[in-house]
């Protein structure tokens, strides 16, 4: 009888923790932490740790990096890319997203490329993603505007994992 008292005690204090912890993440802004990759319209802000995880793709070395995206009206969106000496994974979380698609889903990708856009400035992709038709948008190094037929005038570099490339 005690031990029954006991577990529907625990199992209320779990549940009043849980309640508590998701109300108090409503409505607040998501919050980066110092090593991710952020991208904002007008850049991205620790460009250096993904130009460093490019060259570990290109060398087949084990390597993680979040990379947070916001969208105009300021909702982030988590793109975390994992490699390893076989694949090249980003996982899209975009729940936090109000007009986004509310979902968590896993991609397989072959290549990260630079791409030059029209105004000589790097842009970075995901390419060749399983269940991602057109390339996996990471960022670019500064604010432009993106035209419909952008693939058309940039020269490109793509990083694939090693011997996959």
């Amino acid at each position: 009888m005690w031990n029954n008292e006991f577990m529907k005690g625990i199992f209320l204090i779990l549940m009043i923790g849980y309640s508590k912890s998701q109300s108090d993440n409503e409505g607040e802004p998501f919050k980066t932490a110092q090593t991710d990759i952020v991208s904002k319209h007008d850049g991205i802000e620790n460009l250096t740790r993904l130009k460093d995880f490019i060259q570990n793709v290109s060398k087949g070395e084990e390597d993680k990096v979040r990379v947070v995206s916001y969208t105009k009206e300021g909702d982030a969106i988590i793109s975390d890319m994992t490699c390893n000496a076989e694949t090249l994974e980003a996982t899209s979380d975009t729940t936090r997203d109000e007009y986004g698609g509310n979902s968590i889903k896993t991609h397989q990708c072959k290549t990260i490329e630079v791409i030059k856009n029209e105004n000589n400035q790097d842009e970075y992709v995901l390419t060749g993603c399983s269940g991602y038709d057109i390339p996996y948008y990471l960022g670019a190094e500064s604010s432009y505007i993106i035209n419909c037929d952008r693939s058309l005038s940039f020269s490109s570099f793509s990083y694939g994992i090693k011997g996959n490339s």
